[in-house]
């Protein structure tokens, strides 16, 4: 059996810390960043295999209280905030990748989800919510639902159900106290028994190839997130990275899997892309 390996595709960095990254169906991803001292917010594009930028540090009119609510094709959908240091979204703004523009804004709906070339989203009445469809191009009303959520709901399970058809994967716990059986399990065992980790290992196995990330408590009692990936067949390490070091507090969800892409978010700033091959 041939070994697998992993290609190293590129490396972004902007020296701005990374709170998201999206890749879309279409072959980008979308990188949500902010700047420690301005807390501004900044958006980049990068062809999801090359690394070639599409657009870089794009901004809106508003520059910090504002986030994606989710992208569909080629069109981001971003939302600002009721007040500030307010968790509830308002108003729904459409911005093409392609032609780098707004294509339409519109204030007085909330967004709930995009599916089959419609936008989902609610106005908020005094005691409900009044649920519409809108054209995702241009903005326009096409559906009222009226206070019918049920219907709502429905559509709302069919896109969580496409999520997962879009081949993400994303790593799991390694439950200690479990019966240590398969060979990926013996292996993060032993990674267990040799360091001295805080908080739990995070793996993700597909075929013989074994991606995990664990915290190993240091001299100074900060921690270093440490990330490898491993051959299961020929027990040979194709990849160990530090994340990051000395931390304070744990950081959850360091890599993901889109299709044979691996992302690794490496202080804080970097995105290192990796094709599995």
């Amino acid at each position: 059996m041939d070994i697998m390996k992993l290609k190293k595709l590129y490396k972004h960095n902007n020296k701005k810390q990374i709170w998201r990254i999206l890749p879309t169906t279409n072959n980008k991803i979308v990188l949500e960043e902010r700047d420690a001292k301005t807390k501004d917010v900044f958006f980049s594009c990068l062809d999801i295999e090359s690394g070639k930028k599409i657009f870089k540090d794009f901004q809106l009119e508003e520059k910090n209280w504002i986030g994606i609510e989710s992208i569909y094709k080629d069109i981001i959908f971003f939302h600002t905030y009721g007040k500030p240091d307010m968790p509830a979204h308002k108003s729904i703004i459409a911005f093409d990748i392609l032609s780098k523009s707004i294509l339409w804004q519109n204030d007085s709906y909330v967004f709930s989800f995009v599916y089959e070339e419609k936008l989902y989203c609610y106005q908020q009445r005094f005691e409900s919510r009044v649920f519409f469809a809108l054209d995702c191009l241009t903005g326009i009303v096409v559906e009222d639902f009226g206070s019918d959520v049920s219907a709502i709901n429905k559509m709302k399970e069919k896109v969580d159900e496409d999520f997962w058809k879009q081949n993400y994967l994303f790593p799991e716990y390694f439950k200690r106290n479990d019966s240590v059986i398969d060979v990926h399990q013996k292996y993060i065992q032993k990674v267990l028994d040799e360091n001295v980790i805080k908080g739990e290992v995070s793996y993700l196995k597909i075929s013989d190839l074994l991606l995990f990330n664990f915290h190993e408590v240091s001299k100074t009692n900060t921690y270093t997130n440490i990330f490898t990936a491993v051959d299961l067949t020929k027990n040979k390490i194709l990849l160990s990275e530090t994340l990051d070091k000395n931390l304070i507090n744990l950081m959850p969800e360091s890599f993901f899997v889109k299709d044979n892409f691996l992302f690794l978010i490496v202080d804080k700033t970097k995105l290192f892309v990796y094709q599995i091959i």
